[in-house]
């Protein structure tokens, strides 16, 4: 477990000193608290332009209860972004990838009343599964139509990518940022942010968005290491607002064709959420209120949650998240799941988090921290024999991140090393 924990920390810390700190992050220059959306908006050029955005949470995960357990693990994503001038338009070219499957247990991390994945052919209860070592290879082109201020649009393709289904994935939601541990509604709503043979298009006119996608609907498989292929047998639609610089809106649905390894069926998904983010002096403020639901062949399910982050005096985050989820009763109670014949049974669970982080100074260019947070839960008292009558979990972490881009010394008039 440490061991995991230590080689994390020597691969990036290797990794990073690679880079100079004289490189810039977009967020100082654009005024965007979210580096990756600073990126994304920003004009190309006739040479390449790179970026770099990792993170990595060095973590003692304390889940309670009977049903807890405990952990040294690492939450980790490292980021690359290339883009310029192509074809009348911008090629960007995209990789995120994750060491998690190094660094956190192939059964998944302890997190209390969490579901989805397998393990050794099991569905996985009570874990969180690690994210794959691909999580995203893409290739997206867009360009404005007519003249300036038309408008735009985008094609990707993605071996390794995210359709258009569901709000900004957890690890790249700047209301998540400090937040090590995945939401319990993520089946509900962005756990397609990994998914194969993605094909998507999207037109973008003043405040709306309108994205359509195709994809092949099968979750990862256990092998964390390597890139899963299939047929394109799964689509979805999303339809953006934007009434405001800060807000963004989102309604979407999808049709996943046997997602579930272990499970059975089709499912459906519809899911809505409003995004809020604002720079603030020495700091942000960031919400997401999201929710989903999956038509299952046992009924509906539904995931909602609210979180947020806000950071103040350059140098402290306060976090939280309010959850409130639909959970099988047999699963719960047994850590399987529920066979055929045994009568389906749902429950709501509730979770409460709330954390705060404090930067340190010491690593140059890598933006570092300690932080710590509580979740509170409640529950069916018949699940209090399985998981006491009221636990509370506590995570212990150093954050570590790093963003940088090059190639616009001719745009911002920075010189790099």
């Amino acid at each position: 477990m440490k061991g995991r924990v230590i080689l994390l920390a020597a691969i990036l810390s290797a990794a990073l000193a690679r880079f100079s700190p004289a490189q810039v992050t977009p967020s100082a220059e654009a005024g965007n608290p979210d580096p990756m959306a600073a990126m994304d908006a920003m004009e190309p050029m006739d040479h390449w332009m790179t970026m770099v955005h990792a993170f990595a949470f060095l973590t003692y995960n304390h889940q309670a209860g009977p049903s807890g357990d405990q952990d040294f693990e690492s939450q980790n994503h490292f980021m690359l972004v290339a883009m310029r001038r192509w074809a009348g338009g911008k090629l960007s070219l995209l990789g995120t990838f994750s060491l998690e499957p190094a660094t956190i247990p192939a059964q998944g991390s302890p997190e209390l009343f969490q579901r989805g994945e397998t393990y050794k052919g099991l569905l996985l209860i009570d874990r969180q599964h690690p994210h794959d070592f691909f999580v995203q290879l893409a290739a997206a082109w867009e360009r404005t139509l007519g003249e300036a201020g038309g408008a735009r649009l985008r094609l990707e393709l993605a071996p390794v990518g995210e359709p258009a289904l569901g709000p900004t994935a957890f690890p790249h939601r700047l209301s998540a940022s400090e937040n090590p541990q995945a939401p319990l509604s993520h089946h509900n709503q962005d756990s397609t942010h990994i998914a194969y043979d993605v094909v998507s298009a999207g037109l973008t006119a003043g405040i709306v968005s309108l994205e359509g996608s195709g994809f092949h609907g099968a979750e990862p498989d256990e092998n964390r290491w390597n890139i899963q292929a299939g047929k394109i047998d799964s689509y979805s639609g999303r339809l953006t607002l934007r009434p405001l610089p800060e807000l963004s809106v989102q309604l979407s649905a999808g049709h996943l064709e046997h997602p579930e390894a272990v499970e059975e069926g089709d499912q459906t998904r519809v899911t809505a959420s409003a995004s809020f983010e604002r720079t603030l002096p020495g700091g942000y403020v960031a919400a997401t209120l999201a929710t989903g639901r999956n038509q299952t062949v046992d009924g509906p399910e539904w995931g909602t949650l609210l979180e947020w982050t806000w950071k103040f005096c350059n140098a402290n985050f306060l976090f939280g998240r309010l959850e409130s989820v639909d959970r099988d009763l047999y699963e719960l109670e047994h850590k399987l799941q529920r066979p055929e014949g045994v009568p389906h049974q749902r429950t709501r669970v509730d979770a409460a988090t709330l954390g705060y982080v404090r930067d340190f100074p010491g690593l140059g260019a890598v933006e570092s921290g300690l932080g710590g947070s509580l979740t509170f839960y409640r529950f069916a008292s018949r699940l209090d024999p399985v998981y006491g009558s009221a636990p509370v979990s506590f995570n212990v972490f150093v954050r570590l991140r790093y963003g940088t881009h090059t190639g616009m010394e001719m745009e911002m008039g920075h010189s790099h090393h």
